[in-house]
């Protein structure tokens, strides 16, 4: 009973996201390459965080990442674009650090903060992932912004809900646009605690099944809720 209470309370606001850009992004480190894999790109998946749960943690507690985490209100936001190869038989195996790494325009990241709310992590991304599939950082990052604004992301806010509702959620507010469950696979972190989505790609960016279903439906997660400005 507990459980079924906390979803119906999850769902049954709407908040909306919160974004103020600054006045230019905040500076970056150059991204350290820890190992490179130019292997075919067969697919792709668009991690999609949920924001709340990084600003619990540790990493989200750093002062570095106040702008994410205090100065503004987030849900669902980009952690990055990745291709992926169909042969791989663990994360290292992927497509990574395809390029020579360079540091990207501070008012090009600047453009897609609300999207990827890091600079650093946006930085990062484009070396890791981007370089292994995109001729530039601008391409990149246009296509990021494209799919994310492509969905409909419900609010999952706080509260005991399964994985199976989080991405039955998902699917039904992109149902119009052949969204199945399929597509969406659900992650979590130490406690079950809720941490991301991926929604997988073929090349051609259409909706593809993703190689690995994710957590199960049926476990029981712990979703953390979104501070209110």
């Amino acid at each position: 009973m507990k459980a079924m209470i906390a979803i119906a309370m999850m769902w049954s606001v709407a908040w909306a996201q919160q974004c103020a850009v600054p006045g230019e992004a905040p500076r970056t480190r150059p991204t350290r390459v820890d190992y490179r894999n130019e292997v075919p790109t067969d697919h792709y998946a668009l991690a999609l965080s949920w924001s709340p749960q990084f600003c619990n943690s540790p990493a989200g507690q750093n002062e570095r990442n106040r702008w994410q985490c205090e100065e503004n209100a987030f849900g669902f936001v980009v952690h990055g674009l990745w291709p992926q190869s169909a042969k791989a038989k663990n994360y290292d195996e992927h497509p990574r650090n395809c390029k020579a790494p360079e540091m990207l325009p501070r008012e090009l990241m600047r453009k897609y903060l609300c999207v990827i709310p890091g600079a650093q992590l946006m930085q990062d991304e484009w070396v890791k992932h981007g370089t292994c599939a995109w001729p530039n950082a601008k391409a990149y990052l246009e296509r990021v912004d494209a799919l994310y604004r492509g969905l409909q992301l419900p609010d999952v806010d706080g509260g005991v809900t399964t994985a199976g509702a989080i991405r039955k959620r998902i699917v039904s507010a992109n149902a119009k646009v052949g969204l199945k469950a399929e597509h969406v696979q659900v992650r979590v972190v130490g406690g079950n605690r809720f941490s991301e989505v991926f929604v997988c790609y073929d090349k051609q960016f259409r909706y593809a099944a993703c190689l690995t279903p994710g957590t199960p439906d049926g476990i029981e997660v712990r979703v953390a809720g979104r501070r209110r400005r």
